[in-house]
């Protein structure tokens, strides 16, 4: 079965201009034609790469180009970006929110033009006395192929001096078989003349598809619904400027509408006229293979017999895609609880890792499988896509490490994007999380990804965060010169921590064929600083037809990182909300203290102490009044860190019997027991002619 990218269709134009929909059109024809699940893994063995592209394709969807709003994985938070853009910079309409809905109005950068995005239903026919949607199998060129026919309908934002935003479209049958929801992309999606009228179309490749589908369609049990992808290019509100004026950027966001009716629900009869037979949807079929004293299960689509899906081996911290690289891990002052507790935020993403290792090796099963099922193409492999995979963590708990899981029903979770979560936790258990990211074990938080295949057996994919673990690259490779000995590449260490080359492998793409190439000039175990760059020579083993490779990928999965704790730490720790918790401080005096020798004829009345972000206290000779408290709001940081406290600042005002009142310089202490300083009032000095 040929491995189709999903079809967009684009609508409109920013002011009505061709040139916009000519280059949106070619940004989405840029994507690439497949699209590997996984990221590599810095430090993980065997896992996925790029190089494994044949193994692993799967369509490019429109969920690859426009992040959707209402997701955490994709959004980045972790990282500094450029200062945002004012309004008037703009040159893409403006949402009013920082995650738009099709029921919000946009406007023009200018305010002048106001814009909204449409909705769209499934068309209907009129057959005798009943309505049908108008849904059907054509033949294109020898092919049975799907066509669904749907209408725009306004959106429940239009009104009077309002238009319709550009947006992309395209358009995804999702159905439920027992153990999973299936999104299948239609690959191909056309507007008529009006732009009013969606026809797509998905062709049908083999009769088990044919069958299932139909029998999708026609089940209250499936669930079939069309969805249509909205693609949106806006301008979103972000952070303040300087100067207090809003900020935005430009973010290509996905808004994705279910076309009603949903469910579609087919006639017995219109199935039957589109070829559907009596059966119901087929469940996936459930294979597992054993590798290095494990098994490990696919399931294979019984519609689609060359497809199958798995899981990932393992869950691991996530770096950045570009720029420093840094780990996606923030750690930041949360809000209080009510007894004014300090609390720290701890977010993260995650990313899938694949053992490449093991799925090739599962290839010739699989192959034999799909086979014998009357399977006749390519092998494609996706991660399974669970719609409800639950994190469990090992949390610390009342300050002591934790081996029971719990759930934590906020995370967000896709089996192939990743996980955001956010956990919040006392300043005690954090402790423990913190000894751990710069300790021996360097194991912060224990947990696992629980993917139960919509009630089936549950399966439980690892999460563990590492810092000298990460999925990610860490090294910038930049191509050099073409010499007769081979390619010469530059290596750049990208991150905040020294590296240890162990291996590097490198792989040259040929069409479909994968040649691997020898790294020279590069000594195993090679160590680079933060920044510092090293020359090698890729050699392939037999002479490339020209024009040479298509493409040569890097895996850097036996790249070591050597965590430096104070770089790691000042990249993840958001000093923007400063992190404070209060300290109780006692001031104190005693009696002799209130009398001077060199002032015979004059008493303290009282000390005032005022102490630096905190509160102020009273002391009288008063034997109830010799010692008081207040507050003073300190960092949190060295609770963390274990790095020394800051020092408390105070001065003391003396309030003399007489009426003058001295007032000391700032004083620095290192406890939290202070003593007033006593100081004399300032001397009145006498005008000199006054003393004549």
């Amino acid at each position: 079965m040929p491995n189709v990218n999903q079809a967009f269709a684009v609508k409109g134009g920013v002011a009505g201009a061709p040139a916009a929909r000519v280059a949106m059109t070619a940004a989405l024809a840029a994507q690439p034609a497949t699209r590997v699940p996984v990221a590599p893994a810095a430090g993980a063995k065997s896992s996925v790469t790029v190089a494994h592209a044949a193994t692993m394709q799967r369509p490019v969807r429109v969920d690859d180009v426009f992040i959707n709003p209402t997701r955490g994985i994709g959004l980045v938070k972790f990282i500094p970006l450029p200062p945002p853009l004012r309004r008037s910079e703009l040159t893409v309409p403006v949402a009013p929110t920082a995650a738009p809905a099709d029921t919000d109005v946009f406007e023009s950068a200018d305010g002048g033009k106001r814009y909204v995005l449409p909705r769209y239903a499934i068309a209907f026919d009129k057959l005798g006395l009943f309505e049908e949607p108008r849904i059907a199998i054509a033949d294109r060129n020898g092919t049975p192929t799907l066509v669904v026919t749907l209408n725009e309908t306004p959106s429940p934002a239009a009104g009077a001096g309002t238009s319709e935003i550009p947006h992309v479209l395209a358009v995804t049958l999702k159905f439920r078989v027992p153990e999973i929801v299936q999104a299948i992309p239609f690959s191909s999606v056309l507007l008529d003349a009006t732009e009013t009228v969606i026809t797509a179309e998905l062709p049908l490749t083999t009769p088990g598809q044919h069958l299932q589908i139909l029998a999708a369609l026609a089940s209250l049990n499936a669930s079939a619904t069309f969805v249509v992808g909205r693609g949106i290019t806006v301008g979103v509100p972000t952070e303040k400027l300087p100067d207090g004026a809003q900020g935005y950027r430009q973010r290509s966001l996905l808004l994705e509408w279910t076309a009603p009716p949903a469910p579609i629900v087919l006639s017995e009869a219109q199935r039957d006229r589109l070829g559907g037979g009596s059966g119901g949807v087929q469940p996936l079929i459930r294979h597992r293979v054993a590798f290095a004293g494990k098994n490990h299960s696919y399931w294979q689509d019984p519609a689609r017999p060359e497809h199958f899906y798995f899981l990932p081996d393992r869950f691991l911290l996530a770096r950045a895609p570009e720029g420093d690289r840094r780990p996606l891990l923030r750690v930041r002052a949360a809000a209080t609880t009510g007894d004014d507790t300090p609390r720290i935020a701890f977010e993260f993403q995650a990313r899938p890792v694949i053992d490449a290792n093991r799925v090739d090796a599962a290839h010739a099963q699989l192959e034999a499988a799909a086979r014998q099922r009357g399977g006749t193409g390519a092998l494609e492999l996706e991660i399974m896509p669970d719609p409800q995979p639950l994190l469990r963590l090992a949390l610390p708990q009342n300050g002591a490490p934790s081996s029971a899981m719990t759930e934590r029903s906020g995370a967000d979770i896709d089996l192939e994007a990743g996980l955001a979560h956010v956990e919040t936790m006392g300043v005690e258990d954090f402790q423990l999380v913190y000894q751990a990211l710069f300790g021996a074990s360097l194991t912060l938080l224990r947990g696992e990804v629980r993917a139960a295949m919509s009630g089936g057996d549950p399966e439980d994919v690892p999460l563990e965060l590492r810092i000298d673990k990460t999925v990610g690259d860490v090294l910038n490779v930049a191509p050099g010169a073409a010499t007769p000995e081979g390619l010469e590449y530059r290596l750049v260490n990208a991150i905040e921590s020294a590296v240890r080359i162990d291996r590097l492998a490198a792989t040259a793409m040929v069409g479909a064929k994968r040649i691997p190439l020898r790294v020279d000039r590069l000594a195993a175990g090679q160590r680079l600083a933060p920044g510092e760059k090293i020359d090698i020579l890729l050699v392939a083993p037999e002479p490339i037809p020209a024009p040479g490779p298509d493409a040569i990928f890097f895996d850097q999965s036996d790249v070591a990182v050597e965590p430096d704790a104070q770089a790691l730490w000042t990249l993840v720790f958001d000093r923007s909300a400063t992190a404070q918790m209060t300290r109780q401080v006692t001031v104190e005096a005693v009696p002799l203290l209130f009398s001077s020798p060199d002032r015979p004829n004059d008493r303290v009345a009282a000390f005032v102490v005022t102490v630096e972000h905190g509160g102020t206290v009273r002391l009288t000779e008063k034997e109830t009044e010799l010692k008081g408290a207040t507050t003073v709001r300190v960092p949190i940081e060295p609770l963390i860190t274990g790095a020394p406290m800051p020092p408390i600042r105070y001065r003391t005002e003396t309030w003399w019997g007489s009426g003058g009142i001295g007032v000391s310089e700032w004083r620095e202490a290192d406890g939290t027991i202070l003593f007033p300083v006593k100081t004399a009032p300032p001397v009145k000095t006498v005008p000199s002619d006054e003393r004549h």
